[in-house]
């Protein structure tokens, strides 16, 4: 049987959350197919990738730069089809095999259509009803998603599987000279206490919320600090305001981008993990931080809670005060760290990329 892999989205830097979900299944799928050679694999892509190669293990290089799978991935599709396709990311093509499969993250534009521009927003809901529409099967990474596209878009429960994201994310050792580097870079030092939230600033992240309870958490402890790591997003201009208005820059920090090494070193140093998103399809740095066994606070919606269970601590993302609350318990209950992370340990095991590989192949495979 001839399988078929959407990989535009293999990224060994990975990115954001899709890119670093297409990386791991695809190495999974690859570890698997080498050795079970009844079947062959053919991974698209629109350039050149750096991957294992068998005899059934193939890529096919097909370039365009842009509307990639709609109109090159979907040609070929029409021209050379496999037995089998999979898309783990959201745009399914045009002409796909009766046998087709995708991974739908989230559909978070559905609930936030104002934090996406007409455009995308109408190229999402487009997209995704097709892809009910025409996939045999729909992988999602949690039941939130399940129930969201069951509600929007009329899917067949039966035709979804749940199936978690893995955490193999690790402490690292990093030289005491760089740890210095950066927190020459963010403006801090040492001895300072801060919040972190690392992923990218835009609306949908409720980064303005945030910012408005850590102002009035900060009038009752002003030597604390927050640092929002990320790229710029949709309505980062909003929140640049929203800090300028309330005269947050002197203890709120935007480094902006920060490589995966500068990550490490926040998540070692940081006081605890503020996460409370409006929506997330799954989580990944809920996850990071509990590996550096950070305390978590984040949203009481979506998918948090099914990722984080009781080890963290839970707002309701619409309001600053709830935010502000959760900080305060943080810094004023010694004990609350120490239950946290202990209940971490017990959530990380719970989420192995072994276990959403075996899955996800018994599906491809399955008659």
């Amino acid at each position: 049987m001839k399988i078929g892999i959407d990989a535009s989205r293999y990224n060994l830097n990975s990115g954001t959350g899709i890119e670093l979900y297409s990386t791991k299944i695809i190495h999974g799928l690859v570890e698997y197919f080498k050795h079970h050679k009844e079947h062959s694999l053919v991974f698209y892509t629109p350039k050149k990738l750096t991957l294992y190669k068998t005899q059934n293990i193939k890529h096919r290089v097909i370039p365009m730069k842009r509307f990639w799978t709609k109109i090159r991935l979907s040609l070929e599709m029409l021209l050379h089809k496999p037995d089998v396709l999979f898309v783990p990311s959201h745009m399914f093509p045009r002409f796909a095999p009766k046998k087709s499969y995708i991974m739908i993250h989230d559909v978070a534009f559905m609930h936030m259509k104002k934090a996406y521009s007409h455009i995308h927003y109408r190229h999402l809901k487009s997209g995704t009803k097709y892809a009910v529409k025409k996939a045999k099967k729909i992988l999602v990474p949690s039941e939130a998603t399940k129930k969201d596209l069951m509600k929007f878009f009329k899917c067949p429960e039966e035709k979804i599987a749940v199936i978690y994201h893995g955490c193999d994310f690790t402490q690292k050792t990093l030289q005491p000279k760089f740890e210095s580097e950066v927190f020459e870079q963010m403006g801090l030092k040492r001895k300072d206490s801060f919040f972190l939230f690392v992923g990218r600033i835009e609306a949908k992240k409720n980064i303005e919320r945030v910012i408005e309870a850590f102002m009035k958490f900060s009038e009752n402890f002003p030597n604390w600090k927050l640092i929002l790591a990320g790229k710029r997003g949709q309505g980062f201009n909003k929140i640049l305001n929203k800090a300028e208005k309330l005269n947050a820059f002197e203890k709120v920090i935007m480094p902006g981008y920060v490589t995966e090494n500068e990550k490490h070193v926040l998540l070692k140093y940081c006081n605890a993990f503020v996460f409370p998103s409006l929506y997330e399809g799954f989580g990944f740095p809920i996850l990071e931080a509990f590996v550096y066994g950070k305390p978590v606070i984040t949203s009481q919606k979506a998918s948090a809670p099914e990722v984080a269970g009781d080890a963290a601590i839970y707002v309701d993302p619409a309001d600053a005060n709830s935010i502000q609350d959760a900080m305060r318990k943080i810094v004023s209950d010694p004990n609350l760290k120490v239950e946290l992370i202990e209940k971490e340990k017990a959530r990380l095991a719970k989420f192995k990329w072994e276990d959403s590989i075996k899955k996800t192949i018994e599906i491809l495979i399955s008659n």
